[in-house]
């Protein structure tokens, strides 16, 4: 839907988001601008953002995933993920390494990755968050490596150069390198 302030789709979509597809969703995977839109409030700490997460269970979502905040550091964005499922409920943190460049798809791949990773690990959530930020590291980084590597030192890096490099990862998308680790917060 958009980010960094900026929606990608017409403003007139968002009630429709909200309203119709929201209530849909088993699993949710807003940035903190599409989560602060959809839900009509704003994420300034993390117990906003916990608030933002129990409005999207409330809407329906077993599982909740805020791919990306500002809540975490200058290096760092925090990750918050909320599910419940079969009367269970979990809660986690992931830090996310921050790059110096912002690339276009992140969202869509990692929903992708999330989802693919619920239905291997049979909707262990941890697991799945943590093998999903891995592999979007390991990606972005490959991509951002291989953009500097085409470009040259003395040229700005544009879209172009920031395409994902999806198909020079598909072994890491197979099998992720364990680097990330989410911590469980208490219910």
């Amino acid at each position: 839907m958009g980010d960094h302030g900026k929606m990608y789709v017409p403003e007139d979509l968002l009630p429709v988001y909200r309203e119709h597809i929201v209530p849909l969703a088993d699993i949710i995977t807003p940035n903190q601008y599409e989560a602060e839109l959809l839900s009509g409030r704003k994420i300034k700490n993390e117990g906003d953002a916990l608030e933002v997460m129990k409005w999207f269970h409330d809407q329906g979502a077993k599982t909740v995933v805020l791919s990306s905040t500002e809540l975490g550091s200058e290096n760092e964005l925090l990750g918050l993920a909320s599910s419940v499922i079969n009367g269970t409920s979990t809660r986690l943190q992931i830090g996310i390494p921050r790059l110096p460049v912002n690339f276009t798809g992140t969202g869509d791949l990692f929903a992708s990755l999330l989802l693919g990773w619920m239905h291997h690990t049979d909707s262990n959530l941890k697991k799945s968050v943590e093998n999903t930020v891995d592999t979007m590291q390991t990606i972005l980084r490959r991509t951002l490596d291989m953009a500097r590597q085409e470009a040259g030192p003395d040229t700005p890096l544009t879209v172009r150069h920031l395409e994902l490099k999806l198909v020079q990862s598909l072994d890491d998308i197979r099998s992720p390198v364990s680097k990330c680790k989410a911590s469980v917060l208490e219910n």
